[in-house]
């Protein structure tokens, strides 16, 4: 991996991060000159486009393309065209919202992401059967979830109000998104690091893939059941839940002792990061499942609390700890304490924010009201992010070697 590039991408996280405590601290102090809702969509931006994506555009390089094929110059251009559009975005934005310069800035990311989409599918290793077909399918669903980003500006441009549709498209991205797109490069990721250890068989993987693929895909039909109020979508969204419950227990039990192997193989940040991507998998499973009741889904589809809860689950307590794990197998640094530090710092900040937020969740729920200090509490809690990502940021800026460990 490129140091540079960590750096910028982990920059990014770090400017994300400051928009969301500044976002979290309106609600504690009146702030005249900010903008709510427009700072809202640079956030959401620079942390899924900014940081997501060019994270796993980072690893997916480093790990899942022979070398000849990853020194080839159009994946710098790349990187720094992203990065250029990326900052655009963190600017324009904030103050701007949905206008000109922001969409030019996010409509050129979708057309970057796209030309580095068809050259991964073209110089991606096929050695691994595995993460081979997991990738492919993730670059398939970078592609469908975009479409909700066109509908949405379908409906800007019309402005026909249909604000029912209008987040039912932005809805249909982030779900082929993190359902999608970011699972599968994730799981592409984790087989062809660890699939030597865990040895799964084909026949297994085969289980475990087309139960997931099938469920993801279903499971869309939560958000036409928030929207539309149709019978059918509930049922269908239970039939996917299932799946995808059946699909982490194929997984889990395919696996049997080797994570005992596993665990022996990371150093102690490592393995805190493992826990937590476990831990959080299974966690998101198990709310995924809990829909098939009436009363759960109701609540899942109507308390923004739990929405935002669970985006942030996704994104901090699996998606970034995936891409932390892989950063931390290619630095070899004589500064470990800072390395765990930080995974330390992010692993309280994420636990404090996820609790809070889902506690008051609950408490609307049950129609309790208001716990005091929430506003304030998740505000002092949401500090502790920007802390633990310029630690890491430090550990990585300061003189060290990396241990070039990739596949190519």
């Amino acid at each position: 991996m490129k140091k540079t590039w960590l750096i910028v991408s982990l920059v990014n996280f770090l400017i994300a991060s400051l928009m969301g405590l500044l976002l979290r601290g309106a609600f504690v102090w009146e702030i005249d000159w900010l903008d709510y809702r427009n700072m809202l969509h640079g956030h959401s931006h620079v942390a899924l486009l900014g940081w997501l994506y060019l994270g796993f555009f980072i690893v997916i390089h480093a790990k899942l393309l022979p070398k000849e094929k990853a020194d080839k110059p159009i994946y710098t251009w790349l990187f720094w065209l992203t990065q250029f559009t990326v900052l655009g975005m963190a600017i324009a934005f904030p103050i701007q919202g949905y206008a000109v310069f922001s969409i030019f800035f996010s409509t050129l990311h979708i057309v970057l992401s796209y030309i580095f989409a068809v050259r991964v599918w073209k110089d991606h290793s096929r050695k691994d059967f595995k993460s081979s077909l997991l990738l492919r399918t993730a670059i398939l669903f970078l592609f469908i979830s975009t479409v909700g980003v066109f509908v949405v500006a379908y409906i800007m441009a019309s402005k026909n109000g249909a604000n029912v549709i209008y987040q039912i498209a932005i809805q249909f991205y982030l779900h082929f998104q993190f359902n999608g797109w970011l699972l599968f490069a994730l799981l592409a990721l984790f087989f062809n690091r660890f699939g030597n250890i865990l040895k799964i068989s084909n026949k297994a993987f085969k289980q475990f893939y087309w139960l997931l693929l099938l469920g993801n895909i279903l499971s869309y039909a939560l958000v036409l059941y928030w929207g539309y109020r149709w019978e059918f979508s509930y049922y269908v969204n239970a039939v996917a839940v299932v799946l995808q419950l059946l699909a982490v227990l194929a997984l889990i039990k395919s696996f049997g002792s080797s994570w005992i192997q596993l665990k022996n193989s990371l150093s102690a940040a490592q393995k805190l990061l493992l826990k937590l991507l476990i831990t959080v998998f299974l966690t998101r499973t198990i709310f995924q499942f809990a829909l098939v009741i009436p009363e759960m889904a109701e609540m899942a589809v109507l308390l923004r609390l739990f929405i935002i809860g669970f985006i942030h689950l996704n994104m901090l307590g699996f998606f970034t700890a995936y891409i932390w794990l892989e950063y931390l197998f290619d630095y070899k640094s004589a500064i470990n304490t800072l390395q765990k530090s930080a995974v330390i710092l992010l692993l309280i900040g994420f636990l404090l924010t996820e609790l809070i937020m889902f506690l008051q969740g609950f408490f609307y729920w049950q129609e309790l009201g208001k716990f005091p200090y929430f506003h304030e509490g998740l505000f002092y809690a949401s500090c502790i992010l920007p802390i633990a990502i310029l630690t890491f940021l430090r550990a990585f800026a300061k003189k060290g070697k990396f241990q070039i460990a990739t596949n190519h």
